[in-house]
């Protein structure tokens, strides 16, 4: 029997020895997938049916996935569920090979494994590794890429960064960009349509860990705003009676490892039970509306998908992170953060008298600020999508705090819990 050829892992690890004082990519260290598999579909020539490949039978991956529940789990892929993934998203996304990929997000997340460093060896392009999230802009300056993943907190900073310099959002990218991709959280229509009026198509997709993760993804021959985009080749997607997502095909998990409960739970009649609400247009574009798990019930029986008014109210440049409560109650709440730079410059230019942070975030002046800007956002949602009250709070959401997960997605129990003062007070104010 023929020698199969290193694992990922393998190479990470040799790689890596030769280099002093570099440190490992995280589980990029734990990739059974053979490079020997990654050849062959690398110098396969176009149109090659990327289905008939017999894939070798490694181990699976186990990669772990809390999601926005915050309870750990493995979730096991194999080769198969990877390479037949990063392939599919290669033919969907057009181009050739020619590119260049800034990757700056955490390669323990499956999101940079497979759009970044999966596909990258799939095209047989250029990947590029960012010092570290913190300068990703300026190092788009240093190796001019032409193409981008991010996440939508990423995409917003890239505006707000561009109006305080005074450059476009292609000058700040590096100049060369001609495409970004983003994922991992919804992102709002304003900052998808902001990207393309500037001649930087923003594609805006959609996946989770149990689907290798990629599940459809917009793209430059077929592409709607504010939606997901359509099933990647080979994918199937339908929605169930009561709005959930479901999906099948060769990109879906083995299972959870050592969880059986979750895996009747979650596979289910040859279906990926996603736990994502969606709808599917005639032209077969996927909209996802909410998580199931986080739909608000207000007191009027009315339910709210928290995730689409926050990505509203974030798409604000006055607004850094928010999160939408009010299960159970009249109307809904929220707690926002504050673009620190431009409410600082803001309360000087209106010269407005404070004496400490707690003292401008509840100031009269402050406050009718956001109110109004918090209005002008959700002005074309619906009525129970309207927020009654909000509170202005003095630090962001962090990971560290177990409030955001790996993708930035919010813990919504874990920030109720460490804002409960706060959420107690405006419940004493409807």
């Amino acid at each position: 029997m023929s020698d199969p050829g290193p694992t990922i892992s393998e190479l990470f690890r040799s790689a890596i020895s030769k280099e002093p004082g570099k440190q490992a990519l995280g589980t990029v260290e734990t990739d059974t997938i053979r490079w020997s598999t990654w050849s062959k579909i690398a110098t396969d020539p176009p149109g090659f049916p990327w289905w008939s490949i017999s894939f070798s039978p490694t181990e699976p991956i186990i990669v772990k996935t809390a999601g926005t529940s915050g309870v750990q789990r493995g979730v096991m892929l194999t080769e198969q569920n990877l390479a037949s993934n990063a392939i599919a998203l290669s033919e969907a996304s057009g181009g050739d090979g020619d590119e260049l990929r800034l990757s700056f997000l955490p390669m323990e997340h499956l999101y940079a494994r497979t759009c970044d460093l999966y596909t990258w060896i799939v095209r047989g392009s250029r990947l590029v590794l960012a010092e570290s999230p913190k300068t990703v802009f300026r190092d788009a300056k240093l190796v001019k890429p032409t193409v981008i993943n991010g996440v939508p907190y990423f995409f917003q900073k890239a505006i707000d960064l561009a109006e305080k310099e005074g450059v476009s959002l292609k000058s700040l990218l590096g100049g060369e960009i001609k495409r970004c991709y983003c994922g991992g959280a919804p992102l709002a229509p304003s900052v998808e349509q902001r990207f393309f009026d500037e001649g930087v198509p923003l594609y805006n997709g959609y996946g989770l860990t149990e689907a290798s993760p990629v599940v459809s993804v917009n793209t430059p021959d077929h592409h709607k705003l504010g939606t997901v985009g359509k099933p990647l080749p080979g994918v199937e997607v339908r929605i169930a009676e009561d709005g959930e997502v479901l999906v099948r095909g060769p990109n879906v998990m083995l299972g959870y490892w050592d969880d059986h409960e979750a895996i009747a739970e979650t596979l289910r009649d040859g279906w990926l039970h996603t736990g994502d609400l969606g709808e599917l247009d005639d032209e077969g574009f996927l909209t996802i509306t909410g998580r199931k798990k986080e739909l608000i019930v207000l007191a009027t029986g009315k339910n709210v998908a928290p995730s689409r008014v926050e990505a509203l109210l974030c798409a604000s440049p006055w607004i850094e992170q928010a999160c939408v409560v009010g299960e159970g109650r009249k109307g809904l709440r929220a707690l926002i953060v504050p673009n620190p730079e431009r409410l600082r410059a803001e309360i000087k230019r209106r010269r407005l008298w404070v004496w400490s942070k707690r003292g401008a975030l509840r100031h009269t002046a402050v406050r009718a600020l956001y109110r109004e800007e918090i209005d002008a956002r959700l002005a074309d949602a619906a009525k129970e999508e309207q927020v009654h009250d909000f509170t202005l709070i003095g630090r962001g959401f962090e990971q560290g705090r177990g409030e955001m997960t790996a993708k930035l997605s919010l813990r919504r129990r874990a920030i109720e819990a460490s804002f409960e003062r706060e959420l107690h007070w405006m419940d004493s104010r409807l």
